[in-house]
């Protein structure tokens, strides 16, 4: 038995150990949620009853990464997926599909490692029969999600913005008592969240979704920064970086904005992620 393998070890002796036996592309893998979920099955009804059929693009990802880090979405159900209650995952089927999926993982994995889910929960848990409430009331996920991200960050400058109804407000101490309540709220029943977006997000010009926020350093501290702060400080495991750019800069390429502000100054030691990529 190797030490990554012994479960008698603290997890941080584990965790080094397991890092020191993977390769490079292991390690990116790890780091990946670049998938959807939702485009990664077929469900099929074979004599009477139904299954779901993996597609060839899940085989080839985790073959060639050895494994999966995270898959963004499985159950979830809406237009943009294109799933309903004929193509999508309901009742028993979605655990047989959750469990069929990890099996596949593990199975084609050289170290054993487990993928991870993620979901939206903008209101609630985005799947069928999820439950709802009023948008950014925010519900605890459920069917095995690891990863809820929420949105928390984004301060409505704008009430153009198509994403303005996933603000808390255009009161950033409001925004930042709510981010820190959610925080809470949501992980003390199970999943771990990843705040989002950081920066400037509800500041697009002329309301359109991931225009640059033209606006400077003064403002990013009195109005976007707090949010970010309040939800580090109540143990949000994760930050997702904003779609915009600031002063010419997108927020995931932003080094002050991911290191200097959110690292050094807010003492953030989680994950820093692009939509789709820890960073």
């Amino acid at each position: 038995m190797k030490a990554y393998q012994d479960a008698s070890l603290a997890p941080a002796r584990r965790a080094k150990a397991l890092l020191e036996e993977m390769t490079l592309a292991e390690k990116v893998g790890q780091l990946n949620q670049r998938l959807y979920g939702f485009r990664i099955y077929e469900r099929k009804c074979i004599n009477g009853e139904d299954s779901i059929e993996l597609s060839e693009e899940f085989r080839q990802e985790v073959e060639k990464y050895s494994g999966l880090g995270v898959l963004y979405g499985l159950y979830r159900a809406d237009p943009w997926a294109d799933k309903d209650y004929e193509t999508g995952l309901t009742g028993v089927l979605s655990k047989k599909a959750y469990n069929q999926v990890q099996r596949y993982v593990l199975e084609h994995s050289r170290l054993g490692i487990p993928v991870m889910m993620s979901s939206e929960c903008p209101h609630g848990h985005q799947a069928l029969d999820g439950y709802l409430l009023p948008v950014n009331l925010l519900a605890g996920a459920n069917m095995g999600v690891d990863f809820a991200l929420m949105s928390m960050l984004d301060v409505l400058r704008d009430p153009r913005w198509g994403r303005s109804e996933e603000c808390y407000s255009e009161d950033p101490y409001l925004s930042a008592r709510m981010a820190e309540a959610a925080v809470i709220g949501m992980q003390e029943s199970g999943p771990e969240v990843v705040a989002k977006h950081f920066a400037a997000q509800g500041e697009g010009t002329g309301g359109v979704n991931a225009s640059a926020a033209r606006i400077g350093e003064r403002e990013l501290r009195e109005i976007h920064f707090p949010p970010a702060a309040a939800a580090i400080k109540a143990g949000a495991k994760g930050i997702m970086a904003a779609y915009n750019e600031i002063d010419g800069v997108y927020c995931h390429a932003n080094r002050w904005l991911l290191n200097d502000v959110i690292r050094k100054e807010m003492g953030f030691d989680g994950i820093v992620m692009s939509d789709g990529v820890a960073i």
